[in-house]
């Protein structure tokens, strides 16, 4: 399997797969069409039993969905959308990864922001180094995560944090993602690679049937949550259908998607705010 967007390595059963679109790792329409194409064949994959997604850029897992694309995404009936009306393709795709019979490991040491965070919350465990940042900046810009972040967020650390992490739009470090649940632990710089691999070579050690079984134990647990998780899915895109629509939020996002740059990045919530600053000054 050869793709633009993404890095592959194989160790025995375990697939390493690095996000590689430089320079910034924007999720495109391309990144998301072939992560579904490599979904779809892991689906079938009886050789893989452990997936370990990191990055090849050393300050970006993801720095968000590419703003171009989601305007080419909002007005090129040429863009492949979702077949559902409720669900959107980037909903379909975390809902894809997140049902995988193979375990998923995120492995992040850089900036992970808006789709890229949203990816990482359908993964089936996270780690982090402390140093890492993780932001849903959408709110920031008068609209709100709708690949599933906003949905799985507050399912997974609770609603009172989930609003904390939406609504203030600001970057938490490793160590406030872990003390959240964003991630399951945030490890050294000079470590994370080392124990990630050690737990990725232990999970692949693993019985298909006990890793199969306890997929069975969880999904029997959470099959409540299944009906709550497509209805936030469908609010989700009734709200961006409807923030979308409003010009000063077009406008604003048409500024930030002539900032994607690695100096406006780096520092996502400050650019924002000072495209804010410098609209209200107008």
């Amino acid at each position: 399997m050869t793709y633009n967007t993404l890095a592959l390595r194989r160790e025995g059963r375990i697939l390493h797969v690095d996000l590689d679109n430089p320079p910034l790792n924007l999720m495109t329409i391309e990144m998301v069409g072939e992560l579904f194409d490599l979904a779809g064949k892991l689906v079938f994959d009886q050789e893989t039993s452990v997936v370990v997604l990191g990055s090849a850029n050393p300050d970006f897992f993801v720095a968000h969905f590419d703003l171009d694309d989601m305007f080419r995404a909002m007005n090129d009936p040429d863009v492949p959308q979702s077949k559902y009306d409720d669900i959107n393709v980037l909903q379909a795709l975390t809902t894809l990864w997140e049902a995988l019979p193979q375990v998923t490991v995120g492995l992040v040491d850089g900036v992970c922001r808006g789709g890229g965070l949203e990816f990482l919350l359908a993964t089936h465990m996270r780690f982090a180094t402390p140093g890492s940042r993780f932001c849903f900046p959408e709110a920031s810009g008068g609209f709100l995560p709708t690949g599933g972040g906003t949905t799985r967020l507050a399912l997974q650390i609770g609603p009172a944090r989930a609003r904390e992490v939406l609504l203030s739009a600001r970057d938490f470090d490793g160590a406030e993602a872990a003390a959240y649940g964003i991630v399951n632990r945030a490890l050294p710089a000079d470590g994370i690679r080392g124990y990630v691999d050690d737990l990725a070579r232990r999970l692949a050690a693993r019985s298909a049937g006990s890793v199969a079984s306890v997929n069975q134990v969880f999904a029997k647990v959470y099959n409540s949550a299944v009906d709550a998780q497509f209805a936030g899915f469908a609010v989700e895109n009734e709200a961006m259908r409807t923030l979308l629509a409003i010009p000063a939020v077009q406008e604003h996002l048409a500024k930030l998607a002539g900032l994607q740059d690695v100096e406006h990045e780096l520092d996502l919530p400050e650019t924002i705010a000072g495209v804010l600053s410098a609209a209200a000054a107008k």
